[in-house]
């Protein structure tokens, strides 16, 4: 595929709303430093979908709130900005809509445990765990917004793999987009202007570990694996578990443990699920 035909889906599937909502509203305020958890609070407020989304989140038993959280401002002080900023970013992209196409088949329930997962990751390897979080969540936003802006072309990849099923999904992707779900994911974080190491990790995620030096990479390439096994998706072909996790400096030998534990995470993250 040429290159000026990749930029254009990838420019066609991160556009933005013209008439910028509460999420992008949200999003600036991100950006700004003298912006409170109150001020967050008020603005999310505004938007009765955006609220809901974070104080349910807030209020799953991975956070140990179950039910005490009830307002947008004390949601924030719970998630963190960096969660906070991958809600907003996927409101934005109308990724939580009812309406039509919104996201692929566990889309979500994939997304939330590669969250848990890289969380989980994170607190051995000394990254900060929202941040790992929010790029665990926001990981395969490049699927969803294919899916959602690029339908037609999104089941002829389907179709693809479905005829092909022992080649890896991201290969028939690169074939049929000059570029993969990864690699769309990262331009679009790009456009929200994230920081420069969740971009590349986005971006990197379906990377042989060793070819990755950016430990947050490495984290990614780990946690997807580990939720992967999870979820018991066999459609897209990753490297090992244990040799993911060996780029982290973690035993191999651990393996089944963090199966075990992100399984339980999931399992504290499952009502956050029930919103669309």
């Amino acid at each position: 595929m040429a290159i000026a035909e990749t930029n254009d889906l990838i420019s066609e599937v991160t556009q933005l709303p013209v008439q910028p909502g509460a999420a992008m509203r949200l999003l600036w305020m991100l950006e700004d430093p003298r912006t409170s958890a109150a001020d967050l609070g008020r603005l999310i407020e505004s938007d009765p979908a955006l609220s809901t989304q974070v104080i349910r989140l807030s209020n799953t038993a991975f956070y140990g709130l179950s039910g005490k959280v009830s307002s947008a401002w004390r949601a924030v002080t719970v998630l963190g900005l960096a969660t906070v900023r991958a809600i907003a970013t996927t409101a934005a992209f109308d990724l939580f809509s009812e309406k039509g196409r919104s996201v692929p088949d566990e889309f979500w329930e994939h997304s939330v445990t590669t969250a848990a997962a890289a969380a989980a990751l994170a607190r051995r390897v000394g990254i900060q765990p929202n941040d790992a979080f929010s790029a665990g969540l926001l990981h395969d936003v490049g699927t969803a917004l294919v899916f959602r802006r690029a339908p037609r072309r999104y089941d002829t990849m389907i179709e693809r793999h479905g005829a092909e099923p022992d080649r890896p999904l991201v290969e028939i992707e690169l074939e049929e987009f000059g570029a993969t779900h990864a690699e769309v994911g990262a331009a679009a974080l790009g456009v929200m202007r994230f920081p420069a190491d969740m971009v590349e990790a986005i971006g990197t995620h379906h990377t042989t570990p060793s070819e990755v030096e950016p430990l947050l990479g490495r984290l990614l390439i780990a946690a997807d694996a580990v939720a992967l096994a999870v979820d018991g998706i066999d459609s897209e072909e990753n490297t090992p578990i244990g040799e993911c996790l060996e780029a982290l400096s973690i035993p191999a030998s651990s393996a089944d443990g963090m199966v075990d534990e992100v399984r339980g995470d999931q399992e504290n993250l499952s009502s956050f699920l029930t919103v669309r």
